[in-house]
């Protein structure tokens, strides 16, 4: 079938370029990346869409790595968020297969990346259905920015003083309510799940991915997905330098604190841990010198997340007052 449907988005400086044999998966791509849509003139790089009933994975390719990978699919019963990944025999693609059959191929010899998605058949509703795009789309970014040294962090990050506050911890200790939080009294919007690290002229920045923001608001069971820049008229943010990262701890009472740790191995330790898995795609020699740099350069702290009521914006200057 062929691609005739297509957008462009200009995500950290790289340019991609999206074709699919399906009308569906641009619309819901323009949704998502609508703040990075594009009509920059040069070269994009090729993201190929298309659809099928299985994944053709070569029988000589040899798996390599299984892990686990924060936001993809939707749960279900038996999956868990794994991925699994292939090199072939002559080592010029590598694949990338999820628990629900999706499957990202990178052709390194051709320099472009092919995503299938699985058509099922409906037994209640007697008909093949399409899976969502949105349900890897995290993990086919990742895989597509990291062949750009532009490397995945599951966190939120938020720009004050002009750099970047980035706020590390896993699901559910409160990195989407701080970041909305800080947002609301001026701080600026980077994301609330994904952000990008990576190193310009030795400097380490931060990237945005400024997809909606998911919050609890209208019920305790489901989020909501909030427009940030449109709900606190926030200034579009691409990249910015690093200023600090910092570990959410939950406290739940009284106010926030900020508390600089020393420990450059828990540093590490950190940015390895929301890094959603350095084994699915990164330059070894490049990953570990920019970690390095981080190291050398910025401090890590551990954010004691309080009483929300009580969060007020001006506790980011703690992140800079020892400058």
């Amino acid at each position: 079938m062929e691609l005739t449907h297509t957008v462009k988005v200009t995500v950290a400086g790289v340019r991609i370029l999206f074709s699919s044999d399906s009308e569906a998966d641009i619309y819901d791509l323009t949704t998502l990346f609508k703040y990075h849509l594009s009509d920059d003139i040069g070269d994009y790089y090729p993201v190929e869409i298309c659809a099928a009933t299985k994944n053709d994975i070569p029988s000589d390719a040899k798996r390599v790595w299984k892990g686990y990978y924060h936001g993809i699919g939707k749960p279900r019963d038996g999956l868990h968020n794994a991925v699994y990944k292939y090199v072939a025999a002559d080592g010029e693609k590598e694949y990338f297969l999820t628990d629900s059959g999706e499957c990202v191929c990178n052709n390194l010899a051709r320099g472009r990346t092919v995503c299938t998605v699985i058509n099922k058949y409906s037994m209640l509703r007697h008909r093949w259905e399409r899976s969502c795009i949105g349900n890897i789309i995290n993990l086919l970014v990742h895989i597509v920015m990291a062949r750009h040294r532009r490397y995945s962090l599951h966190a939120s990050a938020v720009v004050w003083r002009g750099r970047a506050i980035v706020f590390t911890g896993l699901s559910g200790q409160g990195k989407s309510t701080i970041c909305s939080d800080l947002v609301a009294q001026g701080a600026g919007f980077m994301g609330d799940d994904i952000v990008f690290l990576y190193q310009e002229a030795g400097v380490p920045r931060v990237a945005s991915l400024l997809f909606d923001a998911k919050l609890f608001e209208s019920s305790t069971k489901d989020k909501d997905f909030i427009d940030m820049l449109e709900r606190y008229h926030c200034q579009k943010v691409d990249s910015v330098p690093l200023q600090a990262i910092a570990v959410i701890r939950q406290t739940r009472t009284g106010e926030s604190t900020v508390e600089r740790e020393a420990d450059d191995d828990k540093m590490l330790s950190t940015i390895l841990i929301a890094s959603n898995n350095i084994a699915l795609q990164y330059d070894r020699e490049d990953w570990m010198t920019l970690c390095v740099s981080v190291m050398s350069l910025h401090d890590l702290f551990t954010f004691y997340y309080g009483d929300r009521k009580l969060l007020k914006a001006d506790i980011l200057n703690q992140f800079y007052a020892q400058e």
